[in-house]
């Protein structure tokens, strides 16, 4: 149709469209969209003066508003009625489509080749719907290799908005789509309401999901649904106005289901038969084909991963664990995910009783005989935490930062290496903790050594910095941000143990948060030009789960004692065979012991987290360095140029200039996308656009003070964040003189 239009225009600019039955209406918006003007006719005026009037006044808007411009007629009257655009018709351009079926079946074999057998009704239907569509679709159309209307494509905008879309489509494809619609739903068609009708077809596809009944095309439909960013909020609102039968069988179930309640129903079921082994090995062989579907994932609850793990893991390779170092690559490798799998479990599950009991019982039983070798190999272990830091301190090079943690436990450490090692390097080796595993304990280890013990934390780094005669910024994790230069940093990161003694078992629901800031921290570092990032801690930390008065140790010793939740400081050697004995004199005690157990001992307040005593959960902890990898390809090099002017600037507004260096060899280099920061103290206040700055070139950002006397100021990759250059901004106490 443009193509015809078109090559009419060309001689005269003028077209008269015959469409006397009015069937082609549908085709204007092609055309306005092609920029091609129109004027059309009204097929409501009946009167013959009153058509003739409105040909004059066409006429007229014609020969003045679009004089020179390209111009169609949409006519609705037959050419013999016309008067004032009557000689249009044979001066200019004619295009009838009084029989627009016999237009388009002669387009069509004129194209294909191919004889056009549809009816005339369902001809015109197929024009609508191929708007857009190429020639492949219509061959597909003419040889009945394709339907007409595609419900794979039609299916998730109708249900989605469904008034919306059916009041959008002609009278003709409403009514076809409508009978495709009662043929999926296996009924006979009869006019209903379109919210009625996507209904019916949503409840079908969610009845088939809950029955494994489902067609193809409902199915196709549902996981369209399920990965739209755009309709996925009116999938939510159909599932949670949908009733699911009271009898609905979680094992029966389509694999990809929505129903959060038959995935409770199912774990309820395997809590309840934890004992059987066959029982639950055989559900959660039912249950692959859920956890690892790649399909529908939004509705696959993340804690059955954790389910599965938890009793899927072997553990019977223990008995191949000869010596510590073979129980450590145990413990690394397989059972800190188990740890990981629990305390997911408790997040989910915490209040759900009847469900995290059972779980925890399983849990424990594993727990007991990993724990009982591990006290076999007690008299193997060495900490090798005493004065870590004061040796890394003193063989590294500038540039390095540590994180030193309170209460990672090593799973933790793990889960944010794993994510991390998708863009960086990871070394990740262990440490174990002295005892006993608590924070004044550790932290001096770690920053002093010698079995020395300092309560403060500023004594502690000041007597690194003394003994490593370096200069050391320490600083807290959350203070972090581009400003930071030191050569030598160093990070404390408490939130975990703190967040842990103050708000117990609710600290879990926070444990994601804790991992996010360490990734995002690590991150940061090494893209500000730190070329070597260490995470250790000072300990880690048991999950003692639901506990009754009766699961705890009675701390029962002769002698002086000093009471904690997971150790006990003696004066005197006891002779309990249940306990570990530690010679390490502190104060006026000479012994720690701990239970060979994960329970803590009975003592005053509440028990969530416990740490302190000999567990691999405490005491194997992690030793990781991150580095950046070398670049496979160059960057263009980018610099802040005018650092002197800045170090005196007389003015609230100021202007830093960026230079790149002519473009290298590599094609790589000519290019980069750059932004800056600006930061007053720890703080970011203001941020500029992303600059593109080509090779050889030069770039001026006008910032302002916002009242601050000091600034600093960070130039960064746009793409990746890393810091490309910095320069510390000074506002000067003379006056500005505008220039005088």
């Amino acid at each position: 149709l443009i193509q015809d239009i078109k090559k009419l225009l060309q001689h005269r600019n003028r077209v008269v469209l015959l469409d006397p039955t009015g069937q082609c209406s549908f085709m204007l918006p092609v055309l306005q969209q092609n920029q091609i003007n129109i004027l059309q006719t009204d097929s409501l005026i009946f009167e013959q003066w009153q058509q003739e009037k409105e040909e004059l006044m066409l006429r007229h808007e014609a020969e003045t508003i679009y004089k020179d411009k390209p111009l169609v007629f949409y006519v609705t009257r037959q050419q013999e009625k016309l008067s004032f655009l009557f000689d249009y018709c044979f001066t200019h351009g004619c295009l009838d489509l009084s029989h627009p079926q016999d237009w388009l079946k002669k387009k069509i074999f004129a194209y294909t080749g191919l004889q056009v057998q549809l009816d005339n009704p369902m001809l015109l239907t197929a024009a609508k719907l191929g708007i857009g569509k190429d020639l492949a679709w219509w061959k597909k159309i003419v040889q009945d290799l394709e339907e007409v209307i595609n419900l794979d494509d039609e299916l998730l905008p109708f249900v989605h908005n469904p008034e919306a879309y059916l009041s959008s489509k002609e009278s003709d494809v409403r009514r076809l789509f409508e009978e495709k619609l009662h043929e999926l739903l296996e009924q006979q068609y009869f006019s209903k309401p379109a919210k009625t009708l996507a209904v019916e077809v949503v409840k079908r596809m969610l009845d088939g999901l809950a029955n494994n009944e489902i067609s193809e095309t409902l199915l196709q439909l549902y996981y369209k649904w399920a990965d739209s960013a755009t309709y996925k909020s009116s999938l939510e609102t159909y599932i949670h106005n949908y009733r699911l039968n009271a009898n609905s069988n979680p094992w029966i179930a389509h694999p990809d289901h929505c129903f959060v309640q038959l995935d409770l129903l199912a774990l309820k079921q395997i809590t309840d038969n934890c004992r059987d082994k066959s029982f639950v090995y055989d559900k959660l062989e039912k249950l692959k084909k859920r956890i690892l579907s790649s399909k529908a994932q939004v509705f696959v609850p993340a804690w059955w991963l954790d389910i599965s793990l938890l009793f899927e893991t072997n553990i019977n390779v223990l008995s191949t664990c000869t010596n510590l170092n073979s129980f450590i690559e145990f413990y690394t490798e397989t059972y800190s995910k188990v740890d990981r799998a629990i305390r997911n479990l408790y997040m989910a599950f915490l209040n759900e009783e009847t469900i995290i009991r059972p779980l925890q019982e399983y849990y424990e039983g594993l727990n007991n005989l990993v724990l009982q070798t591990w006290f076999e190999f007690h008299l193997e272990y060495k900490s090798d935490q005493q004065g870590y830091l004061p040796k890394l301190m003193n063989a590294v090079s500038p540039k390095t930062a540590v994180i030193v943690g309170d209460g990672i436990r090593y799973e933790i450490a793990d889960f944010v290496a794993t994510e991390l090692e998708k863009h960086y390097k990871v070394n990740k080796q262990v440490m174990l903790a002295d005892m006993p595993s608590e924070t004044e304990h550790n932290m001096s280890a770690l920053y002093v050594g010698n079995s020395e013990v300092l309560s403060i934390q500023k004594e502690r780094e000041a007597r690194l910095t003394k003994t490593t005669c370096k200069d050391i910024v320490y600083i807290s994790l959350e203070q972090l941000n581009y400003g930071a230069n030191a050569d030598y940093l160093i990070l404390t990161y408490k939130d975990i143990d703190s967040a842990g003694e103050k708000l117990q078992q609710a600290a879990i629901k926070l444990f994601s948060e804790f991992e996010t800031v360490l990734i995002d921290k690590i991150t940061l570092l090494l893209n500000i030009g730190y070329q070597e990032v260490y995470l250790v801690t000072d300990h880690g930390f048991v999950l003692t789960g639901i506990l009754d008065e009766a699961d705890k140790i009675d701390p029962i010793a002769t002698g002086k004692k000093e009471v904690h939740e997971r150790f006990i400081r003696t004066a005197e050697k006891q002779t309990n065979s249940e306990w570990l004995c530690f010679d390490e004199s502190y104060g006026e005690y000479r012994y720690i012991y701990s239970a060979k157990n994960h329970r803590p001992f009975k003592t005053k307040g509440v028990y969530g987290f416990s740490h302190g005593g000999f567990t691999p959960q405490e005491i194997i902890i992690p030793k990781f360095k991150f580095t950046k990898p070398r670049a496979q390809t160059s960057q263009l090099d980018v610099f802040i140029i005018n650092k002197a002017d800045l170090n005196n600037v007389p003015s609230e507004l100021f202007v830093i200039k960026l230079e790149a260096p002519k473009a290298a060899s590599d094609l790589f280099g000519a290019q980069r996308k750059v932004q800056i920061k600006l930061y007053a103290g720890n703080k970011e206040f203001q941020s500029s656009n992303i600059i593109t700055i080509d090779a050889g070139k030069t770039e001026s950002i006008e910032c302002s003070f916002n009242n601050n006397q000091q600034i600093q100021a960070v130039l960064l990759d746009a793409t990746t964040q890393e810091q490309l250059d910095t320069v510390i901004i000074k506002k000067s106490n003379l006056r500005d003189l505008g220039g005088l």
